[in-house]
């Protein structure tokens, strides 16, 4: 049973990824934190976590409001650009659109009390070297419980870090992918942190080489026909079409890429991937084009650098078939088998 706390800023495969730690019996999710990223404002990210838990019968499980906005961050036209990118699609989507990213009503159900930055910590003080945190959208709240408590890195049994790009362009700029470039700064205190680490990139999520990891229309209906009664399977295929639409239609991917899934899986699975070796990953924080791209420290280099911790392994391929099978029969959990 691996502890985890899952740090989310409510982006479409966001909700997949909190219905699969709520569900898989292996994991034990200490509490969902939450981060303006993606999807929006705080409160609409928070909302979408409590909803997604009530659907999954696990209001039990605490949810944090954190970060706000960024340390740093970019342009406030430039910050708003992926909540506006549905504006983008409108023309060639029309009201398909209407499930991607709606305003999450209100729930009965507010967020636990306590700023996610403390639940963090106090979660790691509780149980010393068995937390795993999980960060599937901007580092910000990571980061701040590491200004705010040095030793946190120490307490934590390890990090996995959806974020960063190598091999595969990025989606903000083509040197940065969106996690990183969100808030730079954050991530490189994530990075800088002497706490091991998984970065899990563009590279093993939203590229066709994996194309087995992602999420189709096929897929949809192999969950729908393994489970009955299953009202989890029942949002998923009337909300995600869109999705997998827009990830082929827009980005050329056979189908929806399920990152933030991925890096939760490595919490009970790490070896779904391949990896680097520990190495020392930095993050460029000056204005441009390189703003937010994410650097591994690897070969040799004449003029000096690099000389932070190596306790990062970057992800460099995934067994996406096997990931996939995971996910589906984690979802058949939430209803009875068919007949």
């Amino acid at each position: 049973m691996q502890r985890i706390i899952l740090d989310v800023d409510s982006a479409g495969d966001d909700i997949l990824a909190v219905l699969f730690a709520a569900a898989h019996p292996d994991i034990k999710l200490e509490g969902v934190t939450t981060v303006t990223g993606a999807a929006g404002p705080i409160t609409q990210v928070t909302n979408v976590v409590l909803n997604t838990l009530s659907l999954a019968g696990r209001d039990d499980i605490p949810v944090h409001a954190g970060a706000w906005r960024p340390i740093v961050g970019n342009s406030k036209a430039d910050m708003e650009a992926p909540v506006h990118f549905e504006k983008r699609l409108t023309a060639r989507f029309g009201d398909r659109l209407k499930t991607f990213n709606p305003p999450a009503p209100t729930q009965k159900r507010t967020a636990t009390p306590g700023h996610a930055v403390d639940f963090i910590i106090e979660t790691a003080k509780a149980h010393p070297g068995e937390l795993t945190l999980v960060t599937t959208g901007p580092t910000t709240n990571a980061a701040m419980a590491i200004l705010q408590e040095p030793a946190l890195p120490s307490l934590l049994k390890n990090m996995l870090v959806l974020g960063g790009n190598f091999s595969t362009p990025g989606n903000m700029t083509p040197l940065s992918e969106y996690n990183i470039w969100a808030d730079p700064e954050a991530a490189r205190i994530v990075l800088n942190a002497d706490c091991p680490k998984i970065l899990v990139p563009l590279d093993i999520c939203e590229d066709n080489r994996v194309a087995d990891s992602m999420l189709t229309r096929d897929d949809l209906a192999d969950m729908a026909a393994v489970t009955k009664d299953n009202t989890v399977v029942d949002m998923i295929r009337e909300v995600f079409p869109i999705y997998i639409d827009i990830w082929r239609e827009f980005f050329g991917l056979v189908g929806f890429p399920m990152d933030d899934v991925i890096t939760v899986a490595l919490a009970i699975a790490p070896d779904l991937v391949t990896t680097t070796d520990k190495l020392f990953a930095d993050v460029v924080i000056e204005k441009g084009i390189a703003r937010g791209q994410t650097v591994a420290y690897r070969g040799h280099q004449i003029l000096p650098g690099g000389d932070g911790p190596k306790t990062t392994r970057i992800g460099t391929d995934l067994d996406g078939r096997r990931f996939l099978d995971m996910f589906k029969t984690t979802m058949a959990r939430y209803g009875r088998p068919a007949a």
